[in-house]
């Protein structure tokens, strides 16, 4: 064989090698599940404010709308989990998804997933094969992805705006 003919048999397995073993279609670079309330309990109805804080026009955004005093309480409407997706491989078969949804495929030990945000009792929203789904929990010690929970919310003054959500606020749960 002649030496380029090896050394390009060589780069295409040594590529191949490290090349992701699954063509499913990764998930935006940021992803943004609207309506969420990521955790066991969350409710949207009265909250109360624990410190002071800036709303913003819009989730992410940097114009002021009104400003929160401690302890102001406020009507939460909705809310969006912004995530950076993280690439996973499964541990194990995840047959739950089904059970979720009848037409989600179920996840074999070794296929690629991406790990969107927690959910509540265990159960965390993925993005498999193009897809959005759930699976019940993941290794403990895995890297968790990046998320910031944003709530639009009303004041008292009738502003609507967008607020973080994550330790802000007093009423969130319902089970608490």
């Amino acid at each position: 064989m002649p030496f380029r003919a090896a050394a390009w048999v060589f780069l295409l397995g040594a590529w191949s090698s490290i090349a992701p073993q699954d063509s499913q279609p990764a998930p935006p670079a940021l992803y943004i599940s609207k309506g969420a309330c990521p955790f066991e309990g969350c409710v949207y109805r009265r909250w109360t404010a624990r410190r002071a804080l800036d709303v913003v026009d819009r989730p992410g955004g940097t114009r002021v709308v009104d400003r929160l005093r401690a302890s102001e309480p406020v009507d939460a409407l909705t809310g969006e989990v912004h995530c950076r997706p993280l690439r996973m491989v499964a541990t194990r078969d995840h047959p739950e998804p089904g059970s979720y949804e009848p037409t989600s495929p179920r996840i074999a030990k070794g296929e690629t997933f991406y790990l969107l945000h927690y959910l509540g009792e265990g159960a965390w929203k993925i993005w498999f094969r193009g897809a959005v789904t759930q699976i019940e929990g993941v290794p403990a010690g895995s890297p968790l992805p990046e998320t910031t929970w944003w709530a639009q919310i009303r004041t008292e003054r009738g502003i609507t705006g967008w607020v973080i959500a994550t330790g802000n606020f007093d009423g969130q749960d319902q089970l608490a």
